[in-house]
């Protein structure tokens, strides 16, 4: 499984490079924020939106901790999707930079 650290995917971010970052917390979660272009898929609706993902595209999944993003991680590149698990998730991503708005 690809994996990358909170600190490489903000320098993603930050540096403007076009990233897909898919999070898979709850509704009740993500209300208390999310990264900025971040698109919000619950992991239980993570198969319901199979067909949302692209093969040509890398996605980044992050959850509160890194293992439900571990768990949706495995289960996309299992379907032929390039995805990357975020490490440590929101708890090290922390409050700065969130955003309320959801994408």
């Amino acid at each position: 499984m690809q994996t990358i650290s909170v600190d490489e995917l903000k320098n993603k971010v930050l540096n403007s490079n076009p990233v897909n970052i898919i999070d898979v917390r709850t509704e009740e979660e993500t209300a208390m924020g999310i990264i900025p272009g971040a698109k919000t898929i619950p992991m239980n609706q993570i198969p319901d939106h199979l067909s949302d993902f692209s093969e040509n595209e890398k996605y980044y999944i992050v959850c509160k901790s890194g293992g439900r993003s571990a768990q949706v991680t495995n289960y996309l590149e299992q379907n032929g999707i390039d995805a990357v698990n975020v490490e440590g998730g929101m708890d090290e991503w922390g409050d700065e930079g969130l955003q309320i708005d959801r994408i």
